[in-house]
């Protein structure tokens, strides 16, 4: 599972001593936190993450990742900047990681993870059909494997990193749904998860008042295949011209 001395390399480049207390999961929902959880504190449209942080405490989460500064409150490390070598000795919990921008730290965070394990991750996008593919392929493979996989919609630029966040050395593969709004959001993903098979069911309207047009979908899409290592496999849909 990820530890504290991960959170702490993923975002210093440190790694230090005395950081084994184990994340549990992390989690954006102060309701769904559980003892040892990591909560990300994400500013929204209507509520901001960061007025929940004590909730999440009091469901148990060990640590609270916020750019607002909790000091006052409770413990903190302030991520910002190297800490010194002893920094963890003696750390109390619950612990708020102060940093500069709590979406992108999730990210970092989730792309340092994925580089430590061993684990080979499908992608799938499409513009209809990747939620019931990604069942599909998750039921099949855990027949064999132990398999994660995203929740719901879990599969933009926070729900996929939460996902990584909650693998452990224990899984073996991973299968990863990832959406698509505008060109680059896939190619993002991909380096985060780093797929080695892509799945593209198909390349329909959807979005297409954002994107601009089916073809800019289509190449959007595009970039999961173009994300793929170079021994690995492409299963696309033939009888759509577009993935074709």
């Amino acid at each position: 599972m990820l530890k504290l001395t991960d959170v702490i390399e993923a975002l210093l480049g440190q790694r230090l001593h005395n950081g084994e207390l184990v994340v549990t999961q992390a989690v954006i929902d102060s309701r769904t936190a559980i003892p040892g959880s990591l909560f990300v504190a994400l500013p929204g449209e209507r509520v901001d993450g960061h007025d929940y942080v004590g909730s999440a405490f009091a469901q148990g989460a060990n640590f609270a990742l916020v750019h607002r500064d909790f000091s006052a409150e409770y413990n903190q490390l302030d991520l910002r900047q190297p800490l010194p070598e002893d920094a963890l000795i003696g750390l109390q919990t619950p612990c708020c990681l102060l940093v500069e921008d709590t979406l992108t730290a999730l990210q970092q965070i989730a792309r340092f993870w994925r580089a430590q394990l061993d684990i080979n991750v499908v992608g799938i996008t499409g513009s209809v059909g990747k939620s019931t593919t990604k069942e599909m392929i998750a039921e099949v493979l855990g027949r064999r494997y132990p398999t994660l996989k995203n929740e719901g919609n879990y599969n933009n630029e926070i729900g996929l990193p939460l996902t990584v966040l909650n693998l452990t050395k224990g899984h073996q593969r991973a299968v990863l749904e990832m959406g698509f709004y505008v060109p680059g959001e896939i190619k993002f993903l991909c380096e985060i998860a780093r797929p080695k098979i892509g799945v593209v069911t198909n390349i329909g309207t959807v979005h297409a008042e954002r994107a601009g047009s089916q073809e800019v979908i289509a190449e959007g899409k595009s970039e999961l295949v173009s994300s793929l290592p170079a021994d690995g496999f492409a299963i696309l849909n033939y009888d759509d011209p577009f993935v074709r």
